[in-house]
């Protein structure tokens, strides 16, 4: 058993000044400390990867990393942690998740083709057409009010077939039914939800070609821009209703503490004025044991202020939350969403589909050139989602005009996703100086399926080149982009160490990551990827203490035994929080 901590004293401001013991004029006002020990801690620190005891002050700082008879000999008077046997790492950082995203869809019916575990509920997978029929009338038959919209999330056409206004108008002509796309980038909806939301033609047609290109009144369709500029601020307040949003963050701050996240990050946020004070109230609450940052998308600044608007408009948003504490936008990040969504397979793709599809540009190559031209001349940091191989194309074009116009070394451009590429690319990309974040996932749910549909075999099973990338030593961290991949960093490093799908077969090992870079891309290299290696995802004197506490060392347990694990809890700036069980 641990030993009782007490509570700290006061929260530790993130990044901003911490009051150091040689400021404290008597010994008497020297802060209590508190020794963990009694198990193997992994620190992640090349120079010191194995300690015996770390030492935290009650400020939420780890002031010793070593030995544990120099832990007592140096603070004698520490309270004491004993691990008995468990392992004590850096805490699990979320590289790239989407709050919002996950508080909706998992607190909805989920009909989707993997089995979902929810605190409460777990969802069965669904993986043909007639059974998702079967399971989305059986949730409309179930809401008791007549007039209330049915919202569903987790349909994906790759397993469940077409999908229409007209399909879903037989299960309801009169309740509102909105499907939710598994790649959250597509609605699909029927006659009583285009009524109800009072969408039309002329509105659409207001917002411009590129909009009205990705809307589909007549099929009752919404991709990518269509979904995001003309159907969610239409939609927004009531699919997200204040008790429904509330509701699902608490669920999610639950999941993220229960696979033993203590920091993430949401790149490309929008956060309307009215959802403020909810995510200040749940992810900044004192039990929730984890920061919340988030980066501006720039996509909708863009769209509404211009050239000449934008980045003014990306600044004000930033000072919309507090500028220190767990909750707080990024200084200096801004987010571009390049290509479609892989899991709609809408990723722009060199050499096409085989059935003939095409994919989709959320932002065009002309306005990811300007935007990146605005922002990196700016010295921000910029991150691109980008997932097919044609989107890397054009990216890496991008990236070395800018680099010719505008030389930065430590620029730090980060490409999120990374879905489908090649291996003259990953070349070509080290020689830009780029970090990259993938979603190993997209191996494990999608590869053998768009081996058969859409990509074929060579490229499916090719998707996220973590080999290479790693063989080119690129700065490489690990992200669930959830909801489109469970939010769980142990089971992400298993599924980039192992390549096992979920039908249990191996796909392409020889582009497997190895176990060490696996378990770095879920701490140290996501700390880096953020700009935050000085604070977070490893153990050392001077460092934050967040840690995540294990049941069995992730670097002995059998390769593929690495997602199952169990979590003991997490400390968050000094404090325990042990996992419900």
């Amino acid at each position: 058993m641990f030993i009782k901590q007490t509570k700290i004293a006061s929260s530790l401001l993130f990044l901003s000044s911490v009051v150091s013991s040689s400021a404290f004029a008597t010994s008497s006002d020297i802060p209590t400390t508190t020794l963990f020990y009694g198990g193997p801690i992994i620190t992640m620190e090349k120079a010191q990867p194995i300690a015996e005891a770390v030492v935290t002050s009650q400020y939420g700082k780890i002031v010793y990393v070593g030995s544990e008879k120099e832990a007592l000999k140096q603070y004698p008077d520490s309270k004491k942690m004993d691990l008995n046997d468990k392992v004590l790492m850096p805490g699990f950082i979320e590289q790239h998740l989407h709050p919002f995203l996950s508080a909706l869809t998992l607190n909805m019916p989920v009909i989707a083709p993997e089995e979902w575990q929810l605190p409460n509920k777990t969802w069965p997978a669904v993986t043909n057409h007639d059974d998702y029929i079967a399971a989305l009338t059986e949730q409309e038959k179930a809401l008791k009010d007549p007039n209330e919209t049915l919202w569903t999330w987790g349909f994906n056409n790759y397993f469940h077939g077409e999908l229409s206004r007209q399909e879903l108008d037989k299960i309801s002509k009169t309740r509102p039914i909105g499907v939710w796309h598994r790649s959250a980038h597509e609605f699909y909806v029927n006659s009583a939800f285009i009524e109800k939301y009072q969408l039309n033609q002329a509105d659409v047609d207001k917002l411009g070609k590129e909009v009205a290109a990705q809307v589909y009144l007549d099929k009752g369709h919404f991709l990518e821009g269509g979904a995001l500029i003309y159907l969610l601020p239409r939609i927004g307040r009531d699919l997200a209703n204040k008790e429904r949003f509330t509701a699902g963050l608490k669920q999610m701050v639950t999941m993220l503490h229960q696979k033993g996240v203590t920091a993430y990050n949401e790149p490309g946020a929008f956060i309307p004025d009215y959802m403020i004070d909810t995510y200040l109230d749940v992810l900044g609450s004192e039990s929730t044991p984890m920061y919340s940052f988030f980066t501006p998308e720039s996509k909708t600044p863009y769209f509404t202020k211009g050239k000449e608007g934008v980045l003014k408009e990306v600044e004000r948003i930033t000072t919309t939350l507090p500028e220190t504490g767990k909750v707080r936008y990024f200084d200096k990040q801004i987010k571009l969403l390049f290509d479609g969504a892989i899991i709609s397979q809408l990723m722009k793709m060199k050499d096409g589909y085989q059935d003939g599809h095409h994919g989709e540009w959320i932002q065009t190559p002309e306005d990811v050139e300007a935007i990146t031209k605005i922002f990196w001349e700016n010295d921000y940091q910029v991150l691109v989602h980008v997932n097919g191989d044609l989107g890397v194309e054009k990216l890496i074009g991008i990236l070395e005009k800018r680099q010719a116009e505008y030389p930065r070394k430590d620029h730090r451009f980060t490409i999120v996703h990374f879905a489908n590429s090649t291996d003259a690319q990953v070349k070509k990309l080290k020689s830009l100086g780029v970090i990259i974040s993938v979603n190993p996932y997209y191996v494990t749910g999608f590869s053998e399926k768009f081996g058969e549909v859409g990509l074929g075999k060579e490229r499916a099973h090719a998707m996220v080149r973590l080999a290479t990338i790693e063989k080119e030593n690129i700065p490489l961290s690990l992200h669930s982009d959830a909801p489109m991949a469970p939010s769980d960093p142990l089971l992400l490093a298993w599924s980039a160490a192992t390549r096992i799908t979920n039908s249990g077969n191996v796909v392409r090992p020889d582009l497997a990551l190895s176990r060490d870079a696996a378990l770095r891309g879920i701490t140290i290299e996501a700390a880096y990827s953020w700009g935050q290696e000085q604070n977070l995802g490893s153990i050392k004197t001077g460092k934050i203490a967040n840690f995540t506490i294990l049941e069995q060392d992730p670097y002995k347990v059998e390769l593929k035994n690495l997602k199952d694990i169990p979590i003991y809890g997490t400390v968050f700036e000094g404090k325990l929080f042990p996992i419900d069980k």
